[in-house]
């Protein structure tokens, strides 16, 4: 989609974007994205086996180097309801 593309190239203009959103941040990043396609039906997304988020926006799965759609088993981020999961996830990877 041009829009989430354009949006993504303006993150772009340091070097280590990609290293920082991929490798501690991705949920930060996936909230970003959220907020800015929210009208668009934006939905945040989480691999568990990858322990990666993104966000799906009108059928296609995003994160910081693209459309990633086919690169993770997504899954809603809203649907994970172990909540020792859970608190794992947010203690580490998103308050960390």
């Amino acid at each position: 989609m041009k829009d989430v593309e354009n949006f993504l190239k303006r993150f772009h203009s340091s070097e280590n974007v990609d290293e920082v959103f991929t490798c501690g941040c991705c949920y930060w990043f996936a909230a970003v994205l959220f907020g800015r396609f929210i009208r668009d039906g934006a939905t945040i997304m989480y691999d568990e086996v990858a322990n990666h988020f993104g966000t799906r926006i009108k059928g296609r799965v995003y994160d910081i180097t693209g459309d990633v759609t086919d690169k993770y088993k997504w899954v809603p981020w809203e649907s994970i309801t172990d909540s020792s999961l859970r608190a794992r996830i947010v203690r580490d990877c998103i308050m960390f």
